[in-house]
């Protein structure tokens, strides 16, 4: 569900339709991407947005925090969120889907999942859940997605800080078990060469890492213990919405996600971060 459904909320962070619209509030795609996940939070601290982000480096959140801050209040970031979606969406999927019964029918299945969640320990979740669905159906789908997207990644956090690794040992580890690039994944976190090392020393010297960058056993153990977990804690909207229309919600945005995937998010390479 998370690979079916993620690409649809995903349009906010890589459309050029969307950074457009972010653009009228000043915010560049790195800022635009901190505003649009932030905003649900209210004015968020420095140190709020570190917590539920996880691992993004200090600095990268400092320093797109405080043009966040300077773009406008929160309620009018949220407008704009919405209105970035919207034309992301009618961008790539185009007015027949968008004013589809598919569509309605999706963002149906969608809210009563997300309705389903619970928000102990989960704040992003909670604070994304709080604001109201949208009436056009697929922003009513976008923000049901995203309320189950930043729910998953709360208890994603949560399996992330019961393996002990810290924010940039996450990573390394992750690029390790062969789930992301160093390449792509290091300049988007914002993390410098010399804390990346770092951290792959400390690794080393705890056996996670071998000589060579890859796994030990015991790495490779601690990797599954973090996907297993985070997967146990992510099931109670599916198992609310059952498993015939869960798969039916699967079978209806896999299409969109498809399209979005193969046009945004396959092959990117971003820039390096710029330094604060």
């Amino acid at each position: 569900m998370r690979d079916g459904l993620d690409p649809y909320y995903a349009v906010l962070v890589f459309s050029p339709a969307a950074v457009g619209v972010f653009g009228s509030l000043g915010l560049d795609a790195w800022s635009a991407y901190f505003a649009g996940r932030s905003a649900p939070l209210g004015a968020a601290s420095e140190g709020l947005v570190e917590a539920v982000f996880f691992h993004f480096d200090p600095d990268m959140i400092a320093t797109n925090t405080a043009k966040v801050r300077a773009a406008g209040v929160p309620e009018e970031i949220l407008t704009v969120r919405l209105e970035a979606a919207d034309a992301a969406l009618r961008d790539i999927l185009g007015a027949e889907v968008l004013g589809s019964a598919e569509m309605a029918e999706a963002a149906e299945l969608a809210a009563e999942a997300a309705a389903a969640c619970t928000f102990a320990g989960r704040p992003l979740g909670a604070a994304n859940a709080a604001l109201p669905l949208p009436e056009a159906p697929h922003l009513k789908l976008w923000q049901a997605v995203t309320t189950l997207r930043e729910w998953r990644g709360d208890g994603h956090n949560t399996a992330l800080l019961a393996s002990g690794l810290d924010a940039v040992e996450v990573l390394v580890n992750a690029v390790a078990a062969g789930h992301e690039r160093r390449a792509s994944i290091q300049p988007r976190r914002g993390w410098s060469d010399e804390a990346w090392e770092a951290a792959e020393q400390r690794l080393h010297d705890r056996h996670l890492l071998t000589e060579d960058g890859g796994l030990t056993l015991r790495g490779r153990e601690l990797r599954e213990e973090i996907e297993d977990l985070t997967d146990r804690l992510s099931l109670a909207p599916w198992r609310a919405l059952g498993e015939e229309r869960t798969r039916r919600l699967h079978t209806l945005v896999q299409p969109w996600s498809t399209v979005i995937a193969e046009r945004f998010l396959r092959g990117y390479h971003p820039e390096p971060y710029p330094a604060a």
